[in-house]
């Protein structure tokens, strides 16, 4: 119970600051660009983990889906084929343009596959995860300095009114 309290019950993680958005964006990027079934609760467990805001990382999860996932696969399975013919020999056969009916014939057809799409996801996830965090960082930064700046225009601005 200790451990669920400590980083499910902090308001730091329900509540957006400059780190926990940040963070919140590059936990939820890297997982909605991991094509599983299950990226909600992922996200929602890595983002307890390393305490970043959950809401956000929950919310990047829905990027991928049914009108974006066929770009995302065919840009993950572009950057793992290419990653692995550096070190490695990549299946030789085309990746099919339709899958069979039966979820076994799929199986059997998409498996010499998985390992090419599960390595350019993880590239990927993690190269957008990186910038993500720096532009949120950035953007976040950029708001609070725009913000006080305005602050001290009008400081002024009443200091020569009074």
């Amino acid at each position: 119970m200790r451990w669920f309290a400590r980083h499910f019950l902090d308001k730091r993680v329900w509540k957006p600051t400059q780190h926990t958005l940040s963070g919140g964006m590059a936990v939820g990027m890297f997982v909605t660009l991991q094509l599983l079934p299950i990226q909600m609760p992922t996200a929602t467990v890595l983002s307890a983990i390393f305490r970043v805001n959950i809401p956000i990382s929950i919310a990047l999860c829905w990027v991928s889906n049914p009108v974006t996932v066929p770009f995302m696969a065919w840009l993950e399975y572009a950057i793992g084929k290419w990653f692995l013919s550096l070190y490695t020999t990549v299946p030789t056969s085309p990746f099919p343009t339709q899958l069979p009916d039966s979820m076994v014939d799929a199986w059997i057809v998409l498996k010499e596959h998985a390992p090419v799409m599960l390595m350019g996801g993880i590239i990927l996830g993690a190269v957008v995860a990186f910038l993500s965090y720096i532009i949120t960082w950035g953007c976040w930064e950029i708001g609070l300095r725009m913000e006080m700046a305005k602050k001290l225009r009008e400081a002024k601005a009443a200091a020569v009114r009074a």
